[in-house]
Order: C-alpha cells, then structure tokens, then sequence
C-alpha cells in the first residue's frame, strides 16, 4: 500500500485481519476519490484485481475480482 500514496486520486486504505481456525484472512479498502482514479491506477480492466507480486507469493488463495462501493 505505501507505494499507492503516489497516485492521483488515491485517498488512503486499510488492510482488516482476521484469524481463522486453519488461516488467516485478509481483506484491503482503497479509497479512491473516483472511478476514474481506480481505472488509472488498475487499467481498463479495472474489475480484475491488483495484487503486487510479492503479495501474491505469501497468499493461499486471492479473490479474482475487485469490488468497487460508492462511499455515501
């Protein structure tokens, strides 16, 4: 996430824990200040999700698709 706060548009996030019987499970907000932003940031295919390499070597399984909320 560090490497975010250079991006335009982006607003921060949080990474949530949460330790399971057998895992540990993670989930990561990104705040965006709109769509826009996101799609520079992850390209035209914006639902696909982004993950940087070296997360993905640590991680068991990895939803495949971003999910995108309007924050009210």
């Amino acid at each position: 996430m560090p490497g975010l706060k250079s991006l335009a548009g982006y607003q921060g996030g949080y990474i949530l824990r949460r330790d399971r019987e057998s895992d540990v499970e993670f989930i990561v907000l990104n705040f965006f200040d709109s769509l826009a932003a996101v799609r520079a940031f992850a390209g035209p295919d914006y639902q696909t999700a982004v993950f940087e390499p070296e997360a993905l070597k640590l991680l068991l399984k990895a939803e495949p698709e971003a999910m995108h909320y309007e924050v009210k």
